[in-house]
């Protein structure tokens, strides 16, 4: 009973925030539906603040990608002529032994829980090689699995290659969301030890990419959350200090300044121009610059093309569209050399699909979010999977036939 009324009170707290959150973004379109986002949420829901995972998840046979993994698997020579270009991105340094040792003795932390470390670097390069082969071909699994057993040298590869599958692969919501939440805990586990790397430009992108997997796993989530499940977690905040956080260590870091645009642009998303620039410092300054600087950086990764798409949706509406939808068929048609890239493009091209139904069949954007959000939660479909059918307005209007099976 105690609990009960205790959840109740918080429920009604967090309510009564987020009618003040949502007075900006409910009044941004005036021929918009008043949102009900606060209907889709229960007490439980906004009791916690981590999704639990349920670690049976990593051990089940995880989906393959849609493509054949061979056609990216690279040798220890190829990966090393390749490292600049793959890594353009993440801006990581080549692993090698010397490199591996050097670090190591400046912070012997990163040795921390490598099973089967005998002292030889060499080996230790080939084998941090091997994690990475597989995430480069696709091979999520394997790479997460192998990552996890390296330490936070293996942290990277590993969990990206679980983000990847998350985000990409997995056909349930509630397993994607699972994911995701599983890589922001490991992340945050290293936040004490990654902070003292952070001044060191010889090492600080390892400490980025640590911060931009932690902060990406919470946004996939926090952007299909209802907005009291958002403002309950303390989503943004948590998201927007790590993407300023990542920009200030690495000024040129490309993916670093995509998703800080991202990150403001879906504010604006959720609450509001107005509400986001007074409350979260949301701005559509910070949106065009910051994916000015990534564009330019790096003009030829598919992932940064179609979240300025998305970007310009999310701040202006139709009055983008079309350059939105052109920006979504350029990353489709980009040619990619490894596993992210090629996923990237395949989402995309959906996802250029889904904007196309939307654009076709809708007046108001905000609707459309909301049915999308609607046919999620009633099917627990993950519509960023790309190897699911693309969303037609059948599927939004009966999602009831599309239903996933109960667990087993």
């Amino acid at each position: 009973m105690r609990y009960q009324e205790i959840s109740r009170w918080r429920l009604l707290v967090l309510l009564i925030l987020c009618v003040f959150s949502l007075n900006g973004y409910a009044a941004r379109d005036d021929d918009d539906e008043a949102d009900d986002e606060m209907d889709e949420v229960t007490a439980e829901d906004l009791a916690i603040e981590d999704i639990p995972v349920d670690e049976r998840i990593f051990l089940v046979k995880w989906a393959e990608p849609p493509f054949e993994k061979h056609v990216f698997t690279y040798t220890d020579a190829q990966i090393k002529e390749k490292w600049d270009y793959l890594m353009r991105g993440l801006r990581m340094p080549y692993p090698s032994a010397e490199y591996i040792r050097k670090q190591s003795e400046k912070y012997p932390f990163i040795l921390d829980g490598i099973k089967g470390f005998d002292g030889d670097f060499n080996k230790l390069e080939k084998r941090y090689l091997e994690v990475w082969r597989k995430f480069f071909a696709g091979d999520f699994q394997a790479a997460r699995n192998e990552g996890m057993e390296m330490g936070p040298i293996g942290l990277i590869p590993g969990l990206f290659s679980q983000l990847m599958q998350a985000i990409y692969l997995t056909e349930r919501q509630s397993d994607k969301y699972m994911l995701l939440q599983d890589v922001a805990n490991r992340a945050n586990q290293y936040f004490d030890q990654i902070t003292e790397i952070e001044e060191d430009p010889e090492i600080k992108t390892l400490a980025a990419a640590v911060r931009l997997g932690y902060a990406y796993a919470i946004a996939r989530i926090a952007e299909e959350s209802p907005i009291p499940i958002v403002v309950a977690r303390r989503y943004i905040g948590k998201i927007k200090s790590n993407s300023d956080h990542i920009t200030e260590m690495v000024p040129d870091h490309p993916l670093g300044h995509a998703f800080r645009a991202g990150v403001d642009a879906g504010i604006m998303r959720r609450v509001g121009k107005f509400t986001g620039r007074m409350t979260y410092n949301a701005r559509s300054t910070v949106v065009g610059s910051s994916f000015g600087k990534a564009r330019k950086l790096t003009p030829d990764i598919p992932i940064v093309a179609y979240e300025h798409g998305n970007a310009l949706i999310y701040m202006n509406k139709n009055r983008n569209l079309n350059e939105a939808m052109a920006l979504f068929e350029e990353a489709s048609m980009m040619q990619p050399q490894f596993s992210m890239d090629a996923l990237d493009t395949m989402y995309a091209y959906k996802r250029l699909q889904e904007i196309k139904l939307y654009a076709l069949n809708y007046r108001s954007f905000r609707k459309f979010e909301k049915d999308r959000r609607k046919f999620i939660r009633a099917t627990d479909r993950n519509l960023t999977n790309v190897r699911a059918p693309v969303l037609t307005m059948d599927m939004l209007d009966n999602p009831d036939k599309y239903k996933l099976p109960e667990r087993e």
